[in-house]
């Protein structure tokens, strides 16, 4: 897969339903990727490209860290990569989801089965903590220039626009029908 046909296709939007606070992102290329979400992970899995998105949010002590949230994620999530100090090509902090401190991973690592990166946002908020995970592997000639395509389309395309759905966004709207008042006689 060149890296002009990953992300390729009309952006959808996907909305988490399960996660304890619920989280709204554009999918670019939504249609070939699988979505499906569990009660604590909301997941996409792009087959083609071995690429898959993991975001779950869930409530925390009052006070966490980062580092407290990035060790929950892991308990409840064990394959996210384990980070190495020499495979990082970018940290930072990254400002999406808001009201989140979090902190984004980018590393490249070669593998058994060719070169594989992640990108990884850890954050921490009042009583809350947040986490995405994505990986993606390449096998064959030219797989590193192909990761650090795909890795730089997900965290300019993705995960720098994931959004945190407010409470009236996620309550039922009725509509009311006022009939008005027959004519005084």
């Amino acid at each position: 897969m060149s890296p002009a046909e990953f992300l390729a296709g009309p952006t959808g939007r996907v909305r988490s339903r399960q996660l304890d606070f619920p989280v709204e992102l554009a999918l670019p290329g939504k249609a070939s990727w699988q979505i499906n979400e569990g009660p604590s992970w909301l997941i996409a899995d792009e087959r083609s490209s071995s690429s898959q998105l993991a975001l779950r949010t869930w409530r925390a002590e009052r006070l966490v860290r980062r580092a407290d949230c990035e060790a929950q994620a892991r308990l409840a999530r064990p394959s996210i990569p384990v980070v190495h100090e020499e495979a990082i090509v970018e940290r930072e902090s990254l400002s999406a989801p808001a009201e989140f401190d979090n902190e984004l991973l980018v590393g490249v690592e070669p593998s058994p089965l060719g070169i594989s990166g992640y990108a990884l946002v850890f954050g921490a908020g009042v009583g809350r903590c947040y986490a995405a995970v994505f990986t993606t592997r390449v096998t064959g000639k030219d797989g590193e220039v192909e990761v650090a395509a795909r890795l730089g389309l997900v965290v300019d395309r993705v995960l720098s626009q994931v959004r945190v759905r407010s409470v009236d966004e996620r309550a039922p709207r009725r509509h009311l029908t006022v009939t008005p008042k027959p004519p005084a006689e």
